[in-house]
C-alpha cells in the first residue's frame, strides 16, 4: 500500500498498489505491477494511520481500508519523496510517522530561505526509515545546490539498512557514510556539519528527578553538550520538541541557541507500549505523565483519543 501526504498536510491518501488492487477492489489487471488505485482520502490528518478516523467510516469503506492495512509492505510519500518500509524487512524500525512528515515540511520551509543554499553537508542522528535524509538529498539537488556529504547514524542496524536502501538510488554524487552507534557510548563525528537533524525520544520517564530532568530524554542532552563539535558557527540544528517534555529541555536549548519554530501540530500520543496500561511499566509510565500534567487529556475521548501532545519542529542557530 501507499500512503501519500499532500504538501500542506491537509490530506492523507491511501492507495492500493499492484496485486493489492485485485484483493481490495476486485479489479483484475493483466499486468498489475506499476498500477495504483485510490482507496480513501482522509482530511485534516492527525496521524498517518488514524484508527479512530478509520473506525468512523461506513462499514464497507472501513473494511476496504482495513484490508489494505493487512499488507506487509508500505510506501510513504510526501512532496514527491517516498520510502518503502516493511517491519519484516527492517525489524524495530518505525515507518515514517506524522512527526516525520511535519519534520519534512519544516525542512521544506528551511530550504525556501535564501541563506540555506550554503548547506553543503548534513548529519542525521537517529535516521529511522531514512526518509528525512532522502528528502534532504533530493530537495537540495532540485534547488540546484546538491549536498556534497551526508553522515547518517542510528543505534539500530536495521534502521541503517533501511536508510541505505532508501538513499542509494537518489544520492548521485553525494558521498554518504553511515555509523552504528552503541547506546551510552556517545555521538562521535570527525567534523562539524552545516545541518544537523534529529527527532529524539521525547517522552520523559518516571525516574526523572529535579537533578536529572533529561531522564528518558538523553539524546537532547547529548546533542546539546556536543553541539559545538557537531556544528559550525553558521550551522543549523533542526529538532523536535513535544509539549510532553518541552519544559524540561527547551530552556537549556534557549541558553545556547536562537530558536525559531518552523512547524507545529497537535497530535494524539499513540504509543501503546506507553499508554495501553497493559503492563506494570506502562501503568507506572502513564501515571507519572498524568500526575505531572505532561499530557493533554480528553477524558471522554470525543476526539477518538485520550492523550494528546503538541509537537514542534524548531530551527536552532548558535548564539
Amino acid at each position: 500500500m501507499k500512503i501519500r501526504v499532500d504538501r500542506h498536510l491537509k490530506k492523507v491518501e491511501f492507495w492500493a498498489q499492484g496485486k493489492e488492487i485485485q484483493k481490495v477492489t476486485g479489479e483484475e489487471l493483466r499486468r498489475p505491477n506499476g498500477h495504483e488505485r485510490l482507496i480513501h482520502v482522509f482530511s485534516r490528518p492527525r496521524l498517518m494511520v488514524d484508527t479512530a478516523a478509520i473506525s468512523r467510516l461506513p462499514s464497507v469503506r472501513r473494511d476496504a481500508v482495513a484490508r489494505l492495512l493487512e499488507f506487509p509492505e508500505r510506501v510513504v510519500e510526501y512532496d514527491g519523496v517516498s520510502v518503502a518500509w516493511s517491519d519484516a524487512r527492517y525489524p524495530g524500525v518505525w515507518a515514517p510517522s506524522i512527526d516525520t512528515i511535519l519534520f519534512a515540511r519544516a525542512i521544506r520551509r528551511l530550504f525556501g530561505e535564501r541563506h540555506s543554499r550554503f548547506i553543503d553537508s548534513f548529519l542525521e542522528i537517529g535516521c529511522g526509515s531514512g526518509f528525512l535524509s532522502k528528502y534532504i538529498i533530493q530537495k537540495k539537488r532540485q534547488i540546484g545546490a546538491p549536498i556534497s556529504y551526508a553522515h547518517i547514524m542510528d543505534i539500530n542496524r536495521d534502521a541503517l539498512l533501511s536508510a541505505m536502501d532508501a538513499i542509494e538510488d537518489v544520492r548521485g554524487g553525494t558521498l554518504v557514510s553511515y555509523s552504528l552507534n552503541r547506546p551510552k557510548q556517545g555521538i562521535k563525528v570527525a567534523r562539524p556539519f552545516d545541518l544537523v537533524i534529529s527527532n529524539p525520544p521525547y517522552v520523559s520517564r518516571p525516574s526523572s528527578r529535579d537533578n536529572n530532568p533529561f531522564e528518558g530524554l538523553f539524546l537532547y542532552k547529548e546533542i546539546l553538550e556536543r553541539s559545538r563539535e557537531l556544528m559550525g558557527r553558521r550551522s543549523v540544528l533542526l529538532t523536535n520538541f513535544s509539549s510532553i517534555s518541552k519544559n524540561e529541555v527547551y530552556p537549556a536549548y534557549q541558553k545556547q541557541f536562537r530558536m525559531k519554530t518552523l512547524a507545529r501540530m497537535k497530535v494524539p500520543l499513540k504509543i501503546p507500549l506507553i499508554t495501553a496500561r497493559l503492563s506494570d511499566e506502562s501503568r507506572k509510565w502513564v501515571a507519572y505523565l498524568e500526575k505531572h500534567k505532561k499530557l493533554m487529556v480528553d477524558t471522554r475521548e470525543r476526539s477518538g483519543y485520550r492523550y494528546w501532545q503538541i509537537i514542534e519542529i524548531v530551527e536552532c542557530r548558535m548564539k
